[in-house]
């Protein structure tokens, strides 16, 4: 098979990378998500092995007819409006500590260069033919439609899936034979365990069979703000082999791939383009003659308070704002610990709060605090105890939740390989409940110095280490804020160290604390005017969704 003997050029350890995120407008809660899927697993893959080489990448989607006519509206140009655009997604994924290897925006001369390279190849490999071609075009999602994807709307067409506005197209295009990869590609989806999760790999080869043709370029008095096709300036190329193009730009292509790596170890998606992803860019990587991506991971979407997000309704939840009342590092867990792939999400502020509350402020931070507390522990420091002789009295308590910590790593490792964050969320916050429950029981602050009170303290200084340490892909900045205040150095800040007694070696004395910086933050008070009902919308109906395979 043709698509077996092509050759990976360079594999690295980890290659992620989310969609580019199109430009027409400022980034919202969805957007965020996607990103921090992208960098929690870019953070794992570099703490599970340091040694290695990681790439992660993402950035903006900069051309399109909703681009130009979003600029007109503005009375901007084009470019000015990317460039707007693009600079708040940068400062959104500054901070919420979203570390990219490369931030590719479409406008970039690089990528210009790779498009252009990559219709050449697709030229070169007799895929392309020019001829006429009509169907139902949708402005909104830059797509044509079949007829049996389209149904009468209250003003006209539109697609079923999207509900957006189509009309009936006839020009004459440069069109891509999809046809000819159709096996390929089911092979490729099939035979690799390539769509995560598995719910969606039946949708994935439905839109297989769907199209034989597919248009790659649109009549330029149409599409102007764009790039041309290669010698035929009439034309203008189809945004989504633009935008795909984006994935081979950021490894060099075509000048610098012989250097660099490919293919993707994870392409992160939104449900809504799993086509683009999972036929079309597939068929157009077969054609040049490039190996195809390991794994498509596929996310829902977030709803508000059970309803669509919708800047008619008013519901739309701009990031930043939302920060300054859970924190960033806040928002962040929230999102990974609420967000389902396998189905849409529900955001709503008072549950949010509630979240952050018991989780990073009772269970995490303030255990830290209140175990580190001068009152408790007046020599401030991390006490030596011979972890084969732990005092007899604590012992029997102490057991379980030293199992706990020492079976923590193993339960993570496939639940962070796979992402599924919410998951190893929930085994990470059973054991602080397990260490919350030690800690209380056993009241260090009614003991006195001795070898009672120095085994209550390094049970539970173990168990928070191991804690911050496997939080640390999840919330940065609290991870840090922890292991800093147990005087943990970043050389034990690795996997290798995450289980009991496994930390810094230590002489009988013990070793110092870090400086006490008080509280990681304060509880959460909802304002009054956050938990007022929202605005009623008609709910759509909802199917019953799949368990993850």
């Amino acid at each position: 098979d043709d698509m077996m003997r092509i050759s990976h050029i360079r594999q690295v350890s980890s290659f992620i990378t989310t969609p580019i995120f199109y430009a027409n407008g400022p980034p919202h809660l969805g957007h965020l998500y996607t990103a921090i899927i992208g960098d929690a697993s870019h953070r794992w893959n570099r703490l599970k092995e340091p040694k290695g080489e990681h790439f992660f990448s993402t950035g903006t989607d900069e051309h399109g007819t909703k681009i130009a006519k979003t600029a007109r509206e503005k009375g901007l140009t084009s470019i000015e409006l990317c460039d707007q655009v693009s600079a708040s997604f940068k400062h959104l994924f500054r901070e919420f500590d979203i570390n990219t290897s490369d931030y590719i925006r479409t406008t970039e001369r690089r990528h210009r260069e790779c498009v252009e390279a990559m219709w050449k190849r697709l030229e070169a490999a007799n895929c392309i033919e020019k001829s006429a071609y009509s169907g139902w075009y949708s402005t909104t999602d830059e797509c044509f439609y079949q007829e049996g994807d389209i149904e009468d709307g209250p003003d006209g067409k539109v697609a079923k899936e999207t509900r957006s506005r189509v009309e009936w197209h006839e020009e004459e295009n440069y069109m891509f034979k999809l046809d000819q990869f159709h096996e390929k590609i089911r092979t490729w989806m099939t035979k690799n365990d390539v769509i995560r999760p598995k719910h969606y790999l039946p949708l994935a080869l439905r839109y297989i069979e769907a199209e034989t043709r597919l248009s790659i370029s649109r009549d330029a008095s149409r599409l102007s703000w764009g790039i041309s096709v290669p010698g035929d300036s009439s034309q203008t190329i189809y945004v989504w082999l633009d935008a795909l193009c984006n994935y081979l730009t950021v490894r060099g292509f075509p000048d610098c791939m012989a250097t660099s790596s490919w293919p993707p170890t994870t392409q992160i998606i939104g449900k809504d383009i799993l086509k683009f992803h999972a036929v079309y860019w597939p068929a157009f990587l077969l054609a040049a003659g490039l190996a195809l991506p390991q794994r498509l991971f596929v996310h829902g979407h977030w709803l508000v308070d059970g309803s669509k997000m919708s800047k008619s309704v008013g519901n739309v939840i701009e990031p930043l704002k939302m920060s300054e009342l859970l924190s960033k590092e806040g928002l962040r867990y929230l999102l990974l610990k609420q967000g389902l792939p396998h189905d849409d999400s529900n955001f709503a502020v008072l549950k949010a709060v509630n979240v952050i509350n018991a989780d990073l402020i009772n269970n995490v931070g303030n255990l830290v605090s209140r175990a580190c507390a001068s009152k408790i522990n007046a020599n401030q420091v991390y006490p030596y105890v011979d972890i084969l002789e732990l005092h007899d009295e604590i012992c029997q308590s102490a057991n379980p939740l030293i199992a706990e910590m020492n079976g923590l790593r193993e339960k993570i490792v496939p639940l962070y390989d796979n992402m599924l964050f919410y998951k190893a969320i929930e085994e990470i916050m059973a054991l602080s409940k397990l260490t919350n429950a030690f800690f209380q029981v056993h009241a260090p602050w009614k003991m006195s110095e001795g070898a009672k009170l120095s085994t209550v303290l390094y049970v539970t200084y173990e168990a928070t280490r191991i804690i911050s340490l496997l939080m640390q892909p999840i919330t940065p900045k609290l991870a840090d804020f922890c292991l800093s205040r147990l005087g943990i150095s970043p050389n034990y800040r690795n996997l290798e160290t995450a289980t009991f007694g496994g930390g810094p070696k230590m002489d009988q004395v013990g070793r110092s604390l870090g400086e006490d910086e008080g509280l990681y933050m304060e509880r959460i008070e909802v304002p009054k005017v956050e938990i007022e009902a929202p605005p009623k919308v008609k709910k759509e109906k909802k199917k019953k969704s799949n368990k993850i395979e």
